[in-house]
């Protein structure tokens, strides 16, 4: 389950810097075809798993006690 989330934050970052970066030094806005808009959301989306799979480490480990 740890490395479920590790991967999705890692994503989480890795997008959300590549969104950064292509809004700042891009002209056109897209990086590989893709907007720095569909990158946020891909951010957005990775660090909601992230949140959802954190909480459910936390209630199963409460469970258990």
């Amino acid at each position: 389950m740890k490395t479920i989330y590790y991967i999705s934050g890692i994503v989480a970052v890795v997008s959300f810097i590549i969104a950064v970066v292509t809004r700042l030094f891009l002209f056109n806005k897209c990086f590989l075809g893709i907007s720095a808009l569909s990158y946020l959301r891909v951010t957005n989306t990775m660090l909601l798993f992230t949140i959802v799979f954190i909480v459910l480490e936390y209630v199963r480990g409460k469970k258990k006690e």
